[in-house]
């Protein structure tokens, strides 16, 4: 049931034993223009792109399809906001249209969805643009998410793990969309937000949701998929039935394990204890160390997700790996020894796998990449094709 005072954000201590963060002060609202890739673009912080700009084409034509200047996600953008019909359903329970909500999107394809209040603590003031956001028709989010595929992942620093984000960006893009014009078939409205046209925080949002637990890297941490995965959210105010918190003990796990910091190549995952940040006691990611990694070698990367491949709760989802992410989530007791085996197994900084061959068959020479980046009809600093 939701609270009285139904506008105010939980305690997270309320729902989990071990929280990996805490709320200390009223939390400051995030401008997307103070995003890494903004500071970026307008050389607030140093970092070298080497030329080849913030959202080049990469020599990979595979990856070329699913990021800048090419995804067909960016072009469904202007969709994210349907137009709503003029009938509507009436909602006579709202547990029941929960489920059918979350019916609906599993059969659009994702592999987790909950449910939780829009609260304006995790709401954008500003798009990327730095226009102001009005959200104050919405009441609920609805957040999604995909997994990503292990053997990809595991790959990275590398192109095939940043063409499997882009991926399932992609395709959360086309079933955010789907789902907003659903309910808008309803009668309510509804708003996609999704990777590159974001209005709210993912992340904390599918906390509130139940998805999983925030952990060390400043991501989410799933029961069923560990990090290994990519968000979306829809934006309505259809009457819905809300979700809360789970408790799978990742606070305690992140304490003795430590993994992704150890085995980050840029060291920007910390190491040691939490700090206020906006008003929230976390682990902080330092973006600027992690973004000057990003642009390191742009003939082989221009992303990493090394923390996620080298997390233990980043596993196959086998039988086994099931039933060993069901005792950590409720044995605090076991994590000692499960993060000793996993060591053992998988290495205390696991391998990074080599990418299929067939994979780099039309990789560009770096003579015709080169040539590509400078050609001003493809190569753009930003990509923006809502702005006509």
């Amino acid at each position: 049931m939701e609270s009285r005072n139904d506008s105010a954000l939980p305690r997270i201590e309320d729902f989990v034993q071990y929280p990996t963060f805490s709320i200390v002060d009223k939390i400051v609202p995030f401008k997307q223009t103070e995003q890494i890739f903004g500071r970026a673009a307008r050389g607030e912080v140093d970092i070298d792109t080497k030329g080849i700009g913030l959202t080049s084409p990469p020599p990979h034509p595979l990856d070329r399809t699913v990021f800048s200047p090419f995804m067909i996600r960016a072009h469904l953008w202007e969709l994210c906001e349907p137009k709503v019909f003029r009938w509507q359903a009436n909602v006579y329970d709202k547990q029941n249209m929960s489920l059918h909500i979350k019916k609906i999107a599993r059969y659009f394809g994702v592999d987790l969805v909950g449910i939780t209040r829009l609260y304006k603590e995790f709401a954008f003031e500003d798009d990327r643009n730095g226009e102001p956001i009005d959200l104050s028709h919405y009441k609920y989010a609805i957040v999604i998410g995909e997994a990503m595929d292990y053997e990809s992942i595991s790959t990275g620093p590398s192109w095939m793990d940043h063409t499997e984000v882009g991926m399932r960006y992609q395709h959360l893009t086309v079933i955010a969309t789907q789902l907003a014009i659903y309910i808008a078939q309803l009668g309510y409205r509804a708003r996609a937000s999704s990777a590159g046209n974001d209005v709210v925080l993912h992340v904390p949002l599918a906390v509130y949701a139940g998805l999983g637990e925030l952990n060390r890297m400043g991501i989410i941490i799933t029961k069923e998929y560990g990090p290994r995965v990519r968000l979306a959210t829809v934006l309505t105010d259809l009457p819905l039935e809300v979700d809360h918190p789970v408790d799978l003990k990742v606070g305690h796990y992140c304490e003795l394990c430590n993994k992704c910091a150890a085995s980050c190549p840029s060291h920007a995952i910390a190491a040691k204890g939490k700090i206020e940040v906006r008003g929230v006691v976390r682990w902080k990611l330092d973006d600027v160390k992690c973004y000057r990694y990003f642009r390191k070698d742009p003939m082989n990367w221009q992303a990493c997700v090394r923390c996620l491949a080298v997390c233990p709760w980043n596993k196959p989802s086998k039988p086994l790996h099931r039933a060993v992410a069901g005792v950590v989530s409720r044995h605090p007791g076991s994590h000692r020894l499960i993060n000793f085996i996993d060591d053992l197994v998988y290495g205390k900084r696991p391998k990074q796998r080599p990418m299929p061959e067939t994979f780099n068959d039309f990789r560009m020479a770096e003579k015709d990449y080169w040539e590509m980046i400078k050609d001003s009809d493809v190569n753009i600093k930003m990509l923006n094709p809502e702005k006509k």
